[in-house]
């Protein structure tokens, strides 16, 4: 009897060590900062004997650091996964092939390269490059269009623009078709927007962009719509808005050179420009080139804008040093990064630009040693969910800390509890209390700083948001019927402990009486 007395009061002390502890500690998963990706342009002693190189930008503490390599890169892309980052180029010298290369995104490493051309040939060397939002293929532009399969790094060779010249490329959001900018400058036929299965490589539509020089182009999130823009190799007077599906054209003049992106949501794209004209009203009926065409300017002369795409205007512009501004938009839509260029004294100046996206105030100035020419963003990546719940009882604390993220932080919960109820809340650990007693599946829902849950943000060229199903996460609970589905605030612990323990206590003195009689 002894014995079993003992046993109870420690089974009352273990149901007095299982009450929950309160304020669970709550988590604050934080992941590194993007990097921005420049390549660059090292001049020589002597013609032909440039060099190329690849900066990073770290936008947490504002430090770079630059790879050399044996070949000049231009165009820039990074894989959906932020591990592998792509480049075009051409070799180094007169006449040098083309080059297609991956290099790991963290130590700027040469993982692989492909050069499909031949010294000499003209047809060989590449500009610009857009993936599938896959990662699986690669799109290329210059003098000779390729398709290239990373896994494999098979390059298939086509012509995308005839007797024209391909001066950009983007694909739509679903992978499925790839757009290509025909440049035709000054010719009054302007350019043509050809479109191409990535599959199959077939032509499967085109229209004529009037009297346009443009020659880049970015594709809103939606995939409805293409806004084109000038280049560095052929500035154009205009930006036009493309409706994809019905070929409606829309124009707003503004002299641009450079490259074209647009904001996670859709809503914006920013290009820069070496010479400013004032901007004008949307014509959605008829493209015609403005009577006086401004000329290039000279480096260290331009400015960035803002474009409105619903709108076609330009509500905020700033001034800005660039030949080729090249803009492009991190994942959260809260800042652009451009490459800027001017002359100082007879000395080339170049670097990367951090502006705010929604007043294009300058907030930080990065210098290269060389000559920026393009740059590409980290995409951000989904979190990854992990959920446990305290059981069997009611109010259910429900535990997400244990969650990771890779970039910036985690920074919205969206719970559904399964009875019908949701909450969205900045930390890991909640309370929910069941009506009554049942099994409910509960369900968090994470989102990155960088607005990365579950679905994907594309703009034409790579991806800005990999979302992923791994920012959810679910987990069962049970509200028994035998206890109370509220009120487990352990008033109902501390009853059933104060009970086991007056039984042991009995248990006691019914024992002792009993060795006192023997």
């Amino acid at each position: 009897m002894r014995r079993i007395g003992s046993i109870l009061a420690l089974a009352a002390l273990a149901v007095l060590g299982a009450a929950p502890a309160a304020g669970a500690a709550e988590g604050d998963p934080t992941g590194r900062p993007w990097e921005v990706a420049a390549t660059v342009y090292v001049p020589g002693q002597e013609a032909f004997e440039a060099t190329g190189a690849l900066g990073f930008l770290n936008t947490g503490d504002g430090s770079i650091q630059q790879m050399p390599f044996d070949y000049l890169p231009y165009g820039i892309a990074y894989a959906p996964d932020a591990r592998t980052l792509y480049t075009v180029g051409f070799s180094v010298g007169r006449g040098g092939p083309g080059v297609f290369a991956a290099h790991d995104a963290s130590t700027g490493e040469l993982l692989w390269a492909t050069i499909p051309g031949e010294a000499g040939e003209a047809a060989s060397w590449y500009m610009s490059v857009a993936l599938t939002p896959d990662g699986a293929l690669a799109m290329t532009t210059g003098r000779g269009e390729a398709r290239i399969d990373l896994a494999t790094q098979a390059v298939e060779r086509f012509s995308a623009c005839a007797e024209s010249i391909a001066s950009g490329v983007a694909i739509t959001p679903d992978g499925r078709t790839a757009w290509f900018v025909c440049a035709a400058p000054g010719t009054p036929s302007g350019a043509e927007l050809r479109a191409f299965d990535v599959a199959t490589l077939e032509l499967v539509g085109s229209m004529q962009i009037p009297s346009a020089d443009v020659a880049a182009i970015a594709i809103t999130p939606d995939g409805a719509t293409a806004v084109l823009a000038g280049s560095a190799r052929w500035p154009s007077q205009q930006v036009v808005r493309v409706e994809l599906a019905t070929g409606e054209l829309t124009a707003l003049d503004q002299h641009t050179d450079g490259t074209i992106s647009i904001s996670p949501d859709g809503t914006r794209a920013y290009v820069g420009t070496a010479s400013e004209l004032p901007a004008a009203e949307p014509n959605p009926s008829v493209i015609a080139l403005p009577d006086a065409v401004a000329p290039h300017a000279e480096p260290g002369a331009g400015a960035l804008h803002a474009i409105d795409v619903a709108a076609m205007t330009i509500p905020v512009s700033s001034a800005f040093a660039n030949y080729d501004a090249n803009p492009v938009v991190t994942p959260d839509g809260a800042r652009i990064h451009a490459v800027t260029y001017e002359q100082v004294e007879g000395t080339p100046i170049s670097g990367i630009s951090t502006r705010d996206a929604g007043s294009l105030a300058g907030l930080a100035e990065t210098p290269l040693d060389g000559i920026g020419v393009h740059v590409a963003v980290t995409p951000d990546q989904a979190p990854v969910a992990r959920l446990t719940a305290s059981e069997p009882h009611s109010p259910v604390t429900f535990d997400a800390s244990a969650s990771s993220v890779e970039f910036g932080t985690i920074a919205e919960y969206a719970w559904d509890f399964g009875d019908g109820t949701t909450t969205v809340t900045s930390t890991p650990v909640v309370q929910h209390e069941y009506a009554s007693a049942g099994q409910y599946t509960a369900t968090v829902r994470l989102t990155s700083s960088g607005g990365t849950s579950t679905e994907d943000v594309f703009t034409g060229q790579q991806l800005l948001r990999n979302g992923d199903p791994s920012a959810i996460a679910t987990v069962v609970v049970t509200v028994p019927r035998t206890l109370p589905a509220t009120g487990f605030d352990g008033a109902w612990i501390a009853a059933v402990a104060a009970a086991l323990l007056f039984i042991g206590a009995i248990a006691l003195v019914a024992t002792q009486r009993r060795r006192a009689r023997r």
